[in-house]
């Protein structure tokens, strides 16, 4: 019996034993699976391991092929710059009648200064051979001799401007020079407009108001300092009349705005050397630079130049005013004033300063006394000097106005007579010029009348056209508008 419960009991473990086998999975079965699972977490590892590989490869690749593509980019522009500069500093040389061989760095100095817009246009009108002076002053508003005078440093600063004969106005107007110019002013200690002056005591009441206004707003001035100012000297032996002021009568050249004067007349020697010489000290220790005359040849040769708003004008005078000739040209060492008796040495001042400015103005003092008809030499001389360089004539000396006209485009005028010289009666006034880097862009005629020691301004529209009229009659070929502007009057083509 204990046997047949052991057999029950075996017979119970067998069947337990056999269920259990029968839920647990065959463990070969189970690697299998989990070795196919960790095969295809490695296939899809490594599948992604590449995707990212070429995905970076591929960014590499990218990114080199920027990076050349973009040095490249560089490389060209720079070529094409190093080009165009070398162009640009060939054209200055030219510019400046330098020598081929000599190097300049305009071209650098240019792009620093001028800025990268600047260069641009500048550089696209040289690849194009198309670069003319006047692109400068459109692209820079600045003339060529204006951004050549500033690149060699003349300019940095006006005490060092003034020593190269330059001097610097900027009345903010754009791209525009206002220039004004006057006739003959005399200021005589007795019996002219200086005993007028000590009764009344105001300037504004010898020169309008409006006058004034005017010579003291011009980005230039200019008038005929026809007189010596010092306390020194005696008056030349035979001369019939001598002017001489008293050195406190400087501060009127500064009431009227006076920028710059001509000493090239028959009147600035009247009492010799020594008050010559005074006379130009005094204009120096004012301020006010001078032309025509000086204390040697040179000086009196010596052109003054204004750069204004971007433009640089040039001033040149001189004299053949006495047929009896008391007022000395200057020479090596000694004073005097520049003659134009023949005209070679003018010529001379005249083409080197035409090279270095925009625009030449020759103030001349010439013709016959008290006449109003200019002389068959003043325009051939006339056409001399405009073929030579100068931009415009301007004259003196008469005391009376005399016309004008236009000698191959530019225009002459023969007298501006006296702006305020004596107690008589006569038409005058002011020339106005707005000169901008392209050449004259408008002239205009200011009406005034002297009479009993003043000069005055014209201000009724009738009295104004009367003046034109009698402007335009003693004129050829000119017509003046109701606003006082002068043109040429062309023949109408047939």
């Amino acid at each position: 019996m204990e046997n047949g419960q052991q057999g029950k009991k075996r017979k119970a473990g067998n069947m337990l034993r056999n269920h259990v086998r029968k839920r647990r999975p065959d463990h070969r079965h189970y690697v299998s699976i989990r070795e196919r699972r960790q095969r295809r977490r490695r296939r899809l590892f490594i599948r992604r391991i590449v995707v990212l590989g070429t995905i970076l490869a591929l960014l590499i690749l990218a990114v080199s092929l920027i990076i050349v593509s973009c040095r490249r980019n560089q490389k060209e522009p720079e070529k094409l710059k190093d080009g165009n500069m070398k162009l640009l500093d060939q054209y200055y040389a030219e510019f400046t009648g330098a020598s081929g061989e000599k190097k300049t760095e305009f071209s650098a100095w240019f792009l620093k200064n001028c800025g990268e817009e600047a260069w641009k246009e500048v550089s696209g009108r040289l690849k194009k051979e198309e670069l003319k002076d006047e692109d400068f002053y459109q692209i820079t508003g600045k003339t060529m001799h204006v951004l050549s005078d500033l690149y060699q440093g003349w300019l940095k600063d006006e005490q060092t401007a003034a020593k190269h004969h330059i001097y610097l106005r900027d009345s903010g107007k754009a791209k525009e020079a206002g220039l004004l110019f006057a006739g003959d002013v005399c200021l005589e200690e007795d019996d002219f407009v200086l005993d007028y002056y000590d009764k009344v005591k105001k300037l504004d009441q010898c020169i309008s108001p409006e006058i004034l206004k005017r010579t003291n707003a011009a980005d230039v001035f200019l008038l005929n300092h026809e007189y010596c100012i010092s306390d020194r000297g005696e008056p030349l032996e035979g001369k019939y009349y001598t002017f001489r002021a008293d050195p406190k009568r400087m501060k009127l050249l500064e009431e009227m705005g006076t920028d710059i004067v001509s000493l090239a007349n028959n009147h600035v020697y009247d009492y010799g050397p020594d008050a010559f010489s005074d006379t130009v000290d005094l204009l120096d220790q004012a301020g006010i630079p001078y032309v025509g005359g000086g204390r040697n040849i040179k000086e009196a040769k010596q052109p003054v130049y204004f750069v204004v708003n971007g433009v640089k004008i040039g001033y040149v005078a001189a004299s053949r005013a006495e047929k009896t000739r008391y007022t000395p040209q200057a020479e090596n060492d000694e004073p005097g004033v520049l003659l134009m008796y023949e005209s070679d040495e003018l010529m001379e001042v005249v083409r080197e300063a035409s090279a270095a400015c925009d625009y030449l103005i020759a103030y001349v003092h010439w013709g016959t006394e008290d006449s109003d008809q200019f002389e068959d030499y003043q325009h051939e001389q006339a056409e001399e000097l405009l073929d030579g360089g100068a931009d415009i004539i301007i004259g003196g000396h008469p005391h009376v106005l005399q016309g004008m006209e236009y000698i191959g485009g530019k225009p002459v005028i023969y007298s501006m007579g006296d702006f305020w010289f004596n107690e008589e009666t006569k038409y005058n006034g002011l020339l106005e010029l707005k000169v901008t880097g392209e050449g004259l862009a408008e002239m205009s005629f200011i009406p005034c009348q002297q009479t009993e020691y003043t000069t005055r301004y014209l201000s009724e529209k009738e009295e104004q056209r009367e003046l034109y009229d009698y402007l335009e009659d003693l004129s050829e070929g000119v017509k003046i508008g109701d606003d006082g502007v002068i043109c040429e009057e062309k023949e109408n083509p047939k």
